[in-house]
């Protein structure tokens, strides 16, 4: 039985990775992290109370808060030598280069995965097949409305697997004249994301890719963050018996 940790388990996908875990018949939570959390025997709002007794019972420390709570659960992780999986995003480039340097250092299991959706990375890899037939492309992405970061880490990640593949970038359609700021979204990898904020919503990707004459649509929606459990499992068990780091779920499932 592989014991796990929640880190932001009072949050929606947190609550959702209980649910995974209480159904799972070879995982158990043995401790939640919140900052708004009870503290009891197994409920801490930070990492600072943890004794040696309790962190040798963690074989795994699951992440899904902010870019405060990913710094935080993964340096205890990795001073702890604890296998590390997150979906946080919204970290700085430095901040992750600093984990990665931690995990070199002490050869621990780390996953750090913008999307655990096997849909949404099969559509960037359906995109970067489809990329080296067509010269346009864009990208809208939607979300619910208390996401915190735009463009949210999937839709940065399908750009740039979409393009590495590309012998030259993706042509642009520039208007003469932008009559509000940034409607024409921003670029990343040579392909523009636009990003929206709504109620209702989960997560949806959709990929555009234009030509004269027709245009080629990949849509990606997730309705509920059930979809998301079985690649968070997989990457639970993957850390857990890797020592090596991972960024993105793709690698681990050999897109």
């Amino acid at each position: 039985m592989k014991k796990i940790l929640v880190n932001g388990y009072l949050g929606k996908m947190g609550q959702s990775v209980l649910d995974a875990i209480k159904n799972s018949d070879s995982h158990q939570t043995v401790f939640c992290v919140d900052l708004n959390s009870r503290v009891t025997p197994n409920t801490f709002i930070d990492f600072n109370s943890f004794d040696k007794r309790e962190i040798d019972k963690i074989d795994c420390i699951v992440d899904f808060t902010n870019s405060k709570g990913f710094i935080e659960s993964a340096e205890f992780a990795m001073s702890n030598n604890i296998p590390f999986v997150s979906g946080s995003t919204g970290y700085s480039n430095d901040q992750l280069e600093k984990i990665k340097n931690m995990q070199s250092q002490n050869k621990v299991g780390v996953a750090l995965c913008s999307n655990f959706s096997t849909g949404a990375l099969l559509l960037a890899h359906l995109g970067k097949i489809a990329s080296k037939y067509y010269n346009y492309a864009e990208l809208i992405e939607s979300h619910h409305e208390k996401k915190l970061d735009a463009p949210s880490g999937t839709a940065i990640s399908i750009a740039n697997t979409v393009s590495q593949e590309k012998n030259e970038v993706f042509k642009k359609v520039n208007s003469d004249i932008n009559k509000i700021k940034n409607t024409r979204g921003n670029d990343e990898a040579g392909i523009n994301i636009h990003s929206l904020r709504l109620p209702g919503v989960i997560a949806k990707h959709e990929l555009i890719f234009g030509a004269p004459g027709e245009n080629l649509s990949l849509i990606h929606n997730s309705s509920d963050r059930k979809s998301f459990m079985p690649g968070v499992l997989l990457a639970i068990n993957y850390v857990i018996q890797n020592d090596n780091f991972v960024d993105g779920l793709e690698k681990i499932l050999g897109l």
